[in-house]
């Protein structure tokens, strides 16, 4: 962004960073994250769902938990998109403990599971013992949250 003279913004590095993130370039991620701190841009939760989102699908789940950690000092609260986007990366490598946090803090949030946080869920329990039990438990509930699955 230098060579061609533009200032960043918070828009511009959160794209950068997706993109970077996407391609699995982490150096490039932490660089940017410098960056931002460097000239005083704070993260939105665009930032925050962002870097969870790559490093959660890379399973870099130690960058995950600093993310999480800034965001707490931050004072932001994840979206129904962060908490899907961590249910999803606990789950498809079986950390099913952390998946259940993640429901838990959702609940404690107040916040309602949507049509991608259910089948998210049935995604990750199929890998299961005993899946067919979760699953039915999990599209009652869907059902009782008027949360169509069959689409």
């Amino acid at each position: 962004m230098k060579q061609l003279n533009i200032t960043p913004n918070l828009k511009s590095l959160n794209m950068l960073i997706d993109c970077y993130g996407k391609a699995k370039m982490f150096d490039e991620v932490n660089g940017l994250r410098n960056e931002m701190a460097r000239l005083n841009i704070t993260p939105d939760v665009r930032t925050f769902s962002i870097l969870i989102n790559c490093y959660g699908k890379a399973e870099r789940f130690e960058e995950v938990n600093e993310v999480l950690q800034q965001m707490k000092e931050a004072k932001t609260i994840p979206d129904i998109t962060i908490m899907n986007s961590l249910i999803n990366s606990y789950g498809r490598v079986g950390r099913f403990k952390e998946v259940e946090q993640m429901k838990e803090l959702m609940s404690r949030l107040n916040m309602k599971p949507n049509f991608v946080t259910y089948r998210t869920l049935i995604d990750c329990y199929r890998m299961t013992e005993g899946f067919s039990m979760k699953v039915d438990k999990l599209i009652r509930e869907a059902r009782d949250h008027n949360i169509k699955l069959d689409a």
